[in-house]
């Protein structure tokens, strides 16, 4: 059987509940409208998908199913877990891998999984696959002539509906697209040598993970840095570091741009007949409003009360959330 759909939305906490895996979080880092889409592709036991963003952000993913992540396109380099993807690159990552991204700018890329009894079934056939199962994320150079064929197949699974319709035999296109695409992820994992991650990125790694555990913990509480590194166990410094590496901006940088995406939503779903915008800041401990409205004002675009007015965003964020 095969199927895909392609979801899209200007809203980053919607989009987040159209795509997978379940539970991955974006935090939009660049001022401007958000706007994303994603082709999201069922064949067989494979899962892929083909994505666009147009606004730089940082993304924090907890892997369900062990797969492969290369861009689509030419644009911005990725960053995974601090290792930047270019386009002659491929991510490895298995089922239980905690992945945080960054990108700069408009960028497109795509992923394909399959379920672990089936990814283990496949790397038998090649020595080499099964070192990836043993990393919860790598960045491999794969030859350039099995990349180039695999986005090939990769882009005719993102139109396989139209394909099917025009084929005269659909279920045997989709079959014969499976095993291409199942034979072409085989072929980038089981030529490409495995490199050994580097102490110091597994320990960055180590230190965002419990940096984004301590704040989804705490989701209101402005934390001093000093008080977040010493329940890490690290030095203020070794965060700063360990932040910039993996997600491009310091760690008070992000807990701003945080706390203000969270000031955003709640403005948004807010009732501006009983909800000011002083009790929304001062919430999320803000003290200094004038401080926060021209921050507010810079990141987005518009004041913190023009987004509390904003004709028709609370039915639109309380319709979606109703049916979700």
């Amino acid at each position: 059987m095969w199927s895909n759909r392609t979801v899209a939305s200007s809203d980053p906490d919607e989009f987040v509940t159209l795509i997978r895996p379940a539970g991955c979080k974006i935090l939009v880092t660049e001022r401007g409208q958000f706007d994303a889409g994603s082709t999201l592709i069922d064949i067989g036991p494979l899962y892929a998908q083909r994505r666009w963003e147009r606004l730089a952000r940082i993304a924090h993913v907890e892997t369900v199913r062990p797969g492969i992540l290369f861009l689509t396109a030419p644009g911005p380099s990725m960053f995974w877990n601090g290792g930047e993807i270019r386009q002659e690159h491929v991510l490895l990552f298995r089922s239980d891998a905690v992945l945080v991204s960054r990108s700069s700018g408009p960028f497109a890329w795509g992923a394909m999984t399959l379920a672990d009894d089936d990814m283990e079934a496949l790397c038998t056939s090649y020595p080499g696959c099964s070192s990836m199962l043993m990393s919860s994320s790598v960045l491999i150079t794969p030859p350039a002539g099995a990349l180039a064929r695999l986005r090939l197949l990769h882009a005719a699974a993102g139109n396989v509906a139209d394909i099917c319709r025009g084929s005269a035999n659909p279920a045997a296109f989709a079959r014969w697209l499976e095993q291409a695409l199942m034979t072409a992820m085989a072929e980038i994992v089981g030529a490409a040598d495995v490199p050994s991650d580097t102490m110091a990125r597994q320990h960055h790694q180590m230190i965002i993970r419990r940096f984004l555990e301590i704040l989804e913990a705490h989701p209101v509480e402005p934390f001093p840095m000093q008080t977040i590194s010493d329940a890490i166990g690290v030095s203020s410094r070794t965060l700063r570091m360990a932040c910039q590496t993996q997600l491009g901006v310091s760690p008070t940088q992000f807990l701003l741009l945080r706390r203000m995406r969270q000031a955003r939503r709640a403005l948004q779903q807010a009732d501006p007949d009983v909800t000011r915008v002083t009790d929304v800041a001062t919430e999320l401990g803000f003290w200094e409003l004038g401080r926060f409205a021209v921050k507010y004002r810079q990141i987005f675009g518009e004041t913190p009360s023009a987004t509390l007015r904003a004709v028709g965003s609370n039915e639109r964020l309380r319709s979606h959330y109703a049916l979700a």
